[in-house]
């Protein structure tokens, strides 16, 4: 299989067609990263996923000059540096999209019998806000250290423990009313 830099570099020298097996390989991933960070939410997650490869394609170049450069020992460079421009996109979304109702008042999550197991998780982290929900997924879902969502966020690592410590406190309290 040809590396995630090797198709970056391809795509920046040869040609944009290259970006296609990136969007292909990661396509799902970031799909279902949406759909955590949505509520379950497939629309929503979709528009989400557009926008995170448009994005990752216009900014291709930085990611091959500083980001590859600064993680040399990091295998899921790639896909955490789309990872964060995910979350990124999922802010935006949020903040500017008027037509979406905000998450926190969403009745129920868009049911897709794919996704018929994730209703418990959607409902269990409902209470939580777009930020706490992006900690929250990316720390305890995808299992990213703190640093590395320190990275992500521009948060620093004190705030983003102080914060995961906050949501899982949110998340136990709901639990008992």
């Amino acid at each position: 299989m040809i590396s995630d830099d090797t198709l970056v570099a391809r795509t920046l020298s040869e040609g944009n067609h290259h970006f296609g097996a990136l969007v292909k390989r990661y396509a799902d991933y970031i799909f279902g990263y949406g759909l955590r960070l949505t509520g379950g939410n497939a629309s929503l997650a979709e528009d989400l996923s557009q926008q995170t490869f448009l994005r990752a394609f216009k900014y291709l170049p930085s990611y091959d000059k500083k980001h590859r450069l600064r993680h040399q020992n990091d295998q899921n460079r790639f896909r955490n540096w789309l990872t964060g421009i995910a979350s990124n996109c999922f802010r935006d979304l949020i903040k500017i999209e008027q037509r979406y109702q905000p998450l926190e008042h969403a009745i129920e999550p868009i049911f897709d019998p794919v996704y018929r197991d994730s209703h418990e998780f959607f409902a269990l982290i409902k209470p939580l806000g777009a930020e706490d929900r992006v900690l929250f997924i990316l720390r305890y879902v995808y299992e990213f250290s703190v640093d590395e969502i320190s990275e992500q966020t521009g948060l620093n690592s004190g705030t983003v423990k102080s914060r995961l410590s906050r949501a899982m406190q949110r998340l136990r309290d709901s639990q008992h009313d």
